[in-house]
């Protein structure tokens, strides 16, 4: 399973606006971006397309980045 964070997260309106942008554009109803540590969790049943993610987070005018867990 892949881990995925987010870079330049500097206020909670910053990680809704990540968080809304990945319900509406990657079709992940169930995530949450933390703020402190840029982390990208969502449920457990989800399958996540990377690329879509990818849209999503650069769309709100962030960076994600991909980590093997």
């Amino acid at each position: 399973m892949k881990k995925y964070k987010v870079k330049g997260l500097q206020s909670p309106d910053c990680a809704a606006t990540v968080t809304t942008s990945i319900q509406t554009k990657a079709g992940i109803e169930e995530v949450n971006v933390n703020l402190a540590t840029g982390e990208i969790t969502y449920g457990p049943a989800v399958c996540v397309d990377t690329r879509m993610l990818r849209e999503a987070v650069e769309s709100a005018g962030y960076t994600l980045e991909e980590e093997e867990a």
